[in-house]
């Protein structure tokens, strides 16, 4: 028996002195000995023999080459979940990919990199390692031929195909994209700005996940929209006549829709901005100029429906602002008014949403509200803070800030908080008015909801004519006209998150974190989506339907039911929904069962392989409104997605106690 560590020590050394003087692995200790050791004194990393990441876990392998052998160390490999290697590596290529990873998940700059790998190679066991990150990331030399000049900037075209290739999903023999042009400012200081050609693929299998067709970077938009979208859609139409070859399979494309808010929709389009008198690009009404502002009045009588053909044709005159319509009217079988969705992020959210907040704050007395209303509005949004779950990714802000308000806010505040904490500051009939607006988005929102799509027709009928009598016919501006064919945009693509823009907002940000300095931003995007493509990692791996929930913090304080036991947690993840038990902070404990019924989580059990969830079952509950429909109607689109996935993995079996708890 080894009594002491100094010989417990001893003994590894020359253990492995013995195996670096012997090219055969097998008189080495096994990595089985080596990890299951209980003293920590044993985990000396200098005389570790390297390790290697497989199936997310840290597993000690024995080395053949002696150039990598018995000196990595251990913390090295505490980086990406996701990081997979390939049996047929090198240990050399290995840690090269790993160390590539890291840099590109942590966004670490090349010159912080650099000096990593020139510490690294003063040991032995990394020689072989590269010394310039631009080695280890593949970081393109000669980018500077792949851009073109565009007047008045540059624009460097990446390829649908390329993007397609990449993250097409299996066993599909028919691909429908989704494209994304939007405006990005880099910084305020000065003009500068990208204007990228966003896409992804719609699946019902896999998230969706965006890649640049291409980026246009200047000091102004580009000068000729049709000379931007050229290559676009030169591709595209090669893509959608002749298809793509995947695995030796010719997959069919089509684009599905393009996502803009209205000055780049106008932009592309090549058609009047939403202040022009003719601006709706869903209907050929003529707007009126009052009080130093384009309007468009409510009238009963509806104006005519624009289509593609009149498009084209260019009937409306008034409507273009070029002598031709846009290239992508050369795109196959694409609708060049239906397949332009009117994005609810801009229209509804940062449009109309916000306008009703800036007239109740600070508009003419006859509309404002009381500066006290104001401040009691403001305290019960910051009170409401604790008891938001965290499916909310931005809390609530004073509205005294509400100028800076992002889009998310704005929807949390239409759907959810808006209509509890306004029912008591508002008058009835701008009450009324706001919840017309409400109920409507709900329905438009819900994927469940399709019957009652003539009814949030109705009610934005009604938002649209008492928005004009309510504040002012002068008011009645492009977002609030635009509501009345928003309608038709669930009844083309379903509901209005699959055609929204911000999974493509969400997206762009990230172009800002690819920039390291001033000079040269559209290299700099380059050179970051090319080592990003380079690497066989994925690093923005997120949680698919088709993985297990996982659970967390195990306890061993109940409460527990008759003949139920097994191991206890107090936190559920899988998919989108958490479930966290926690008393500090109980907004993530309550669920809604697929029977409409509210449920206070108390615990979860792992019991013989299934989940079960131990709750607590509200008996009294009043729906908060019944006028003009029923609150329960439309709060049950909530729980056809919860419940889905719950029934996917069987955890459905929700026990529930006798306490009476009133809300």
């Amino acid at each position: 028996m080894i009594k002491s560590q100094r010989t417990k020590r001893r003994k590894i050394r020359n253990d492995f002195a013995v195996f670096n003087n012997n090219n055969n692995p097998s008189e080495i200790y096994s990595p089985i000995e080596l990890i299951t050791t209980t003293d920590d004194e044993l985990m000396n990393r200098e005389f570790f023999p390297c390790q290697s990441v497989q199936n997310n876990a840290l597993n000690l392998e024995l080395e053949v080459e002696p150039a990598i052998v018995n000196c990595l160390p251990t913390s090295i490999f505490t980086g990406p979940k996701s990081f997979k290697v390939t049996d047929n590596q090198s240990e050399s290529d290995k840690i090269k990919d790993f160390i590539a990873s890291w840099a590109i998940q942590y966004t670490i700059s090349h010159n912080a990199l650099s000096g990593l790998l020139s510490g690294l190679k003063t040991h032995k066991c990394f020689q072989s390692l590269p010394l310039d990150a631009r080695t280890v990331l593949c970081t393109p030399s000669q980018i500077s031929k792949t851009i073109k000049i565009l007047k008045p900037g540059t624009y460097h075209h990446f390829g649908l195909g390329a993007g397609i290739k990449k993250y097409a999903p299996e066993n599909l023999s028919e691909l429908k994209i989704a494209v994304g042009i939007d405006g990005l400012p880099i910084n305020k200081s000065n003009g500068n700005q990208f204007w990228p050609i966003l896409a992804y693929i719609i699946s019902e299998f896999s998230s969706k996940k965006v890649f640049p067709i291409g980026i246009y970077y200047g000091q102004s938009k580009p000068e000729d929209s049709n000379e931007f979208l050229s290559e676009f859609v030169e591709e595209a139409n090669d893509l959608m006549t002749n298809g793509i070859s995947i695995n030796d399979v010719i997959i069919k494309i089509s684009i599905s829709f393009i996502c803009c808010d209205s000055p780049a929709r106008a932009f592309v389009l090549r058609v009047k901005t939403h202040s022009g008198f003719n601006s709706c690009t869903r209907c050929f009404i003529d707007g009126d100029y009052q009080k130093n502002r384009v309007c468009f009045p409510y009238s009963n009588r509806k104006s005519t429906l624009r289509d593609h053909n009149s498009y084209i044709n260019m009937i409306d005159e008034d409507y273009h602002t070029s002598e031709y319509p846009s290239v992508l009217a050369k795109l196959n079988d694409f609708d060049l008014v239906k397949s332009f969705p009117l994005d609810y992020m801009h229209l509804v959210c940062l449009g109309v949403m916000k306008k009703l907040l800036l007239l109740w704050k600070s508009w003419p007395l006859k509309i404002r509200l009381p500066s006290r209303d104001i401040k009691d509005l403001s305290k019960s949004l910051l009170a409401l803070n604790t008891d938001v779950s965290s499916d909310f990714v931005r809390k609530s802000r004073s509205l005294f800030e509400v100028r800076r308000w992002k889009a998310v806010e704005l929807r949390f505040f239409l759907l959810y908080s808006g209509p509890v904490i306004l029912k008591a500051k508002l008058n009835d009939e701008c009450y009324s008015h706001f919840m017309s607006l409400n109920i409507a988005m709900i329905i438009l929102l819900s994927p469940n909801h399709k019957s009652l799509v003539n009814y949030a027709r109705h009610l934005l009928d009604y938002f649209v004519k008492q928005f004009q009598n309510l504040y002012g016919e002068y008011l009645v501006s492009h977002n609030v006209h635009t509501l009345l064919h928003l309608c038709d945009d669930y009844d083309q693509f379903g509901p209005l998150d699959q055609c929204s823009a911000f999974i493509f907002e969400n997206h762009m940000k990230e172009l800002n974190f690819f920039l390291r300095k001033p000079e040269k931003p559209l290299e700099q995007v380059i050179n970051r989506y090319s080592e990003i493509n380079s690497i066989t990692v994925n690093t923005f791996k997120s949680i698919q339907l088709d993985e297990k929930p996982i659970l967390k913090r195990t306890h061993t304080n109940g409460p527990l039911m008759d003949n139920i036991f097994g191991v206890q947690y107090n936190s559920l993840f899988f998919s989108n929904i958490h479930i966290v038990i926690r008393k500090q902070k109980e907004s993530d404990s309550f669920i809604l069962t697929k029977d409409g019924e509210v449920v206070k989580c108390v615990n979860i059990i792992e019991m013989n392989n299934n989940i079960l969830i131990l709750g607590k079952k509200f008996y009294h509950t009043t729906p908060f409104f019944i006028e003009p429909i029923n609150f329960t109607i439309l709060d049950m689109y909530h729980v056809k997605n919860m419940t889905e996935t719950l029934n996917y993995w069987n955890i459905t079996d929700i026990k529930k106690k006798n306490d009476d708890f009133k809300p």
